[in-house]
Order: structure tokens, then C-alpha cells, then sequence
């Protein structure tokens, strides 16, 4: 590639402060930011030092007087619209467009101790979150007043209020809340239980119906703070815990002990899969067999600027693990005979020795 020219609003702020709608041109000579609203802002904001105004054509003018009269430029094909991509087409016609994604994907995946520090505040958030349901559960809530108190008492802590998802077309406010049958429901773009939702408009996350006595209830939560993003997953249940829910619980809180002895620089994430597996399997006597648990087909990913970053913890990718990634360390246990499922998930950062758990909410059934 001879220049980027990056259009996704998280890969703007990551290279250049400012999530304004803007383009960033990074050429050989000079990084340039060229906005198209909030220019007086995004010149307060910009970690790089040229901020004008512009658009595509400005960028094209750039490049010339970079000596790039024509080339090979990289694109973020991933989440650029085939509309875009034509346009870009268009106002580039000497260039050739090809894949920056991967680049800048790979850069992300290792941050940096300050990027660390805005993902243990983001955590924080989701700390506060937990603590809020602990203390507002109740039999005879729907799912949807609980939510809506959790997220209230999120945003007043300073949570974003959303979910930035690569994804174009996953949609997120931070806050999935299910219980009893809705725990076996998979609505959304992941994997993941994510509950039935209000309706075909929207099939995921909290709905309608009304907690009762008994109810085991899942919280995730994805909160936001500074642009960066935390995960944290706990599971409760109304009154007292009955034998099978204990045990369900304490197999999968085994599971994520497992993977958290595996997160060390170097090691695979298909071996950290694996190990996964095995934890499964061994926690689950003496209340279940081994063919009646089972992991959804991943146990994390990354995260950071956005919620669904790379790696994915899973089987088909042999990605060795590093030193300054970031994962949401996600285990999702599910018993399908007897429709239960039970959630434990954390966010931790690979150093040299080993993972740091950077979200603390308690990490244990939650009887309330």
C-alpha cells in the first residue's frame, strides 16, 4: 500500500483522538485529518497535527503533493458499504483499493498501558452495573424494568451508553438481561444467549416477560467509558439456589479458571479452546454427564474500542496470545435437557506472567 485512507470512526480515533466524521489519510510523508463536521473540535481533539476541512477530493490533492499521483491505497473493506467503496472508486480513479483491515486490526489487538487503564475504568462501570441489579432484583419485575435500572444507574456513573460493535449491523446498548426460559434464547449477532428481546424488530436483550421466584438471571454487560469497552457477565438467581443450579454455576466458573491458567504470550487460542473442552467435561459429574454441557463454540474475544475485536477464542484460530491484549474472557454454560444456562465473564489483560482480571464484581452465584 502507498497511503490508508480510513473512514471507520474507531480506527479514526485510534490513529488520530477525534471520532468527528472525518477521513484520515496516512501517507508517507504526513498523516492528515480531513473533516466534514466538527471541525473546531476535532482540532482541540487530534492527536495528529494536519486538521482541515475536506473530504475525498482534499484527500486526493494530498496525495498528490505527497508525490502518490496514483498507487495503491488501503481501504477498511470490512465495514466500508459497497456504496462507499464505489464512491471512494470514484474520487480515487488512478488508485487501486485493497484491504487495510487486517493491518489495522493486528495493531489494535495489542494496547497500550494507557488503553489498559481506559479499559479498567470502562470496568468499573460494569462493576456498578452488577452492583445495581444485586440490590433491585425481585420476583415480579419484567426483565425490561430491570434492565432499565441497571442501565440508569450506568449512564449517571458515565457509561457511553452504547456498545460499538464492528459489526454494521449489530446494535447495542450495553445492558442484556435474561432469565428462566429466555436463558436458552440466541437472538443476536453472536453466539451467545442474548434473550428474546421486544419483539422481531429488536430480538435481543431484555423483553417483557416477568421474573418469577427461582429464576436463575444473566446479566452481561458491555460498558463504555473514554471510547473503550469492558465485558462483564455475572449470573443470579431469585431466593435460593437449587442443587443444579449450584453445580451448573461452579462448572462453568471451573471453566473460566481453566482458561485463565492457559492466558500466557505464546500460547494459542485454539489451545486456549481446548482447555475449555477438557474443564468442561471434567466439572461436569457428579450432578451432570459430559454430553449434556456445552460451550456455545467460543470462550472470549477481544475487546477495546469495540466490543466484538479480534481474537476469537475458539477452535479455528491458531492466533498466539501476547503480552498487552485485551480479552472478555466469556463462558457460557449451557444444559440444554434441563434449560438451564449459567454465565460467568471477565476482562483481563495478558502480561508477561499471566492475566489481570480487571473487572471485580463478585465471581460467585449471586442469591438474592
Amino acid at each position: 500500500m502507498d497511503a490508508a485512507v480510513l473512514v471507520h470512526p474507531r480506527d479514526v480515533l485510534y490513529y488520530a483522538g477525534s471520532a468527528r466524521p472525518a477521513t484520515l489519510l496516512v501517507g508517507p510523508t504526513e498523516t492528515a485529518l480531513f473533516v466534514r463536521r466538527g471541525l473546531e473540535w476535532a482540532r482541540h481533539e487530534a492527536t495528529v497535527r494536519r486538521v482541515e476541512p475536506g473530504g475525498f477530493e482534499e484527500v486526493r490533492k494530498a496525495l498528490v503533493s505527497q508525490g502518490i499521483a496514483a498507487g495503491t491505497l488501503g481501504v477498511e473493506m470490512d465495514v466500508a458499504p459497497a456504496s462507499l467503496v464505489r464512491r471512494m472508486e470514484g474520487a480515487f480513479p488512478a488508485y487501486r483499493l485493497t484491504d487495510v483491515t487486517p493491518l489495522v486490526l493486528a495493531q489494535r489487538m495489542v494496547k497500550s498501558a494507557e488503553e489498559v487503564e481506559a479499559i479498567r475504568r470502562a470496568a468499573a462501570l460494569a462493576d456498578v452495573g452488577h452492583a445495581a441489579l444485586a440490590r433491585c432484583l425481585r420476583a415480579g419485575a419484567s426483565e425490561l424494568e430491570l434492565a432499565a435500572e441497571v442501565e440508569a444507574v450506568l449512564r449517571r456513573a458515565g457509561h457511553e451508553g452504547y456498545q460499538p460493535l464492528r459489526y454494521p449491523g449489530a446494535r447495542g446498548g450495553g445492558v442484556f438481561l435474561m432469565s428462566g426460559e429466555n436463558l436458552t434464547v440466541r437472538g443476536g449477532h453472536g453466539l451467545v444467549v442474548t434473550g428474546s428481546g421486544l419483539g422481531p424488530a429488536s430480538p435481543y436483550g431484555a423483553s417483557h416477560r416477568i421474573v418469577r421466584p427461582g429464576d436463575l438471571v444473566v446479566l452481561d454487560i458491555g460498558s463504555t467509558g473514554g471510547g473503550y469497552t469492558a465485558d462483564e457477565s455475572r449470573t443470579y438467581v431469585v431466593g435460593p439456589a437449587t442443587a443444579l443450579q449450584r453445580a451448573l454455576f461452579a462448572a462453568a466458573l471451573a471453566v473460566e479458571e481453566a482458561v485463565l491458567t492457559t492466558l500466557r504470550p505464546g500460547t494459542s487460542v485454539a489451545e486456549v479452546y481446548a482447555a475449555a473442552e477438557r474443564a468442561t467435561a471434567r466439572s461436569a459429574p457428579p450432578r451432570f454427564t459430559p454430553e449434556e454441557l456445552a460451550l456455545p463454540g467460543f470462550v472470549g474475544h477481544g475487546i477495546g474500542l469495540e466490543l466484538d475485536e479480534p481474537p476469537v477464542l475458539w477452535a479455528r484460530e491458531e492466533t498466539p496470545l501476547a503480552a498487552g491484549m485485551v480479552l472478555a474472557v466469556e463462558i457460557e454454560l449451557n444444559a440444554p435437557r434441563h434449560g438451564l444456562m449459567a454465565k460467568v465473564e471477565d476482562t483481563v489483560v495478558i502480561a508477561a506472567d499471566g492475566p489481570r482480571i480487571l473487572t471485580a464484581a463478585p465471581r460467585e452465584l449471586l442469591e438474592v
